[in-house]
């Protein structure tokens, strides 16, 4: 291979990886409890420090028997903070979450999944305001026994949930769940992946050009 198309291929693995940017973690699974997330919408605070574009997040997700009881959809919310519960919803959607074992045992049955997926359009999050991260599985209200895993105890607030996604019942669950949320890539880091693109596709070029036939 030549020197263009490695130097190609870093630029790319270099944005990439900044394309994924975790801004905001709230702990990775414990796998020692979760709440369900089919009959209850789950939801967990979050403050970022400086104005943040999030694309996305990241959420940990079990079942006693695995997660097979996951028939989609997956839907999200982001919600104002009032006075510390939701408030009104600020952005929604549904997503196709990519699904990967995270291989840590959950308490009661399977190994904790990590549920990563795209905001449907970019949420601009004010730096030093409390906004609440919700979730809901599959299409109904039915409980399905899908569990939004643990994390360890930290210094943002517990969960809380609202029985059958009605938004005027929350009430706490006790808990921290494990979540990160991601940011949309800086311009810098998508002019590498265009570069990298650039070099490969020169490399590849001058490659096939090179091809004599005998």
């Amino acid at each position: 291979m030549t020197r263009t198309f490695l130097t190609g291929v870093a630029l790319m693995a270099m944005a990439s990886a900044a394309n994924a940017s975790i801004v905001y973690n709230n702990g990775g699974p414990n796998a020692s409890s979760g709440n369900d997330a089919t009959a209850w919408v789950q939801a967990e605070d979050f403050t970022l420090a400086a104005a943040t574009s999030l694309a996305g997040a990241g959420v940990y997700i079990a079942g006693f028997n695995g997660i097979g009881a996951y028939t989609g959809p997956f839907n999200y919310f982001i919600f104002a903070n009032n006075a510390g519960t939701p408030g009104s919803v600020l952005a929604s959607g549904t997503a196709t979450p990519t699904i990967t074992d995270t291989g840590t045992p959950w308490c009661c049955g399977g190994n904790a999944q990590l549920f990563r997926f795209n905001f449907a359009s970019a949420f601009n999050a004010a730096a030093g305001a409390t906004y609440y991260l919700g979730i809901h599985l599959n299409g109904d209200f039915t409980r399905d026994d899908l569990y939004w895993v643990t994390t360890a105890a930290n210094a943002t607030a517990a969960g809380v949930e609202s029985n059958g996604g009605t938004f005027d019942n929350w009430v706490s669950n006790g808990q921290e769940h494990a979540f990160f949320l991601t940011a949309v890539p800086e311009p810098a880091s998508w002019a590498l992946m265009i570069a990298g693109f650039g070099m490969v596709g020169a490399a590849t070029r001058r490659r096939v050009r090179a091809v004599t036939f005998a």
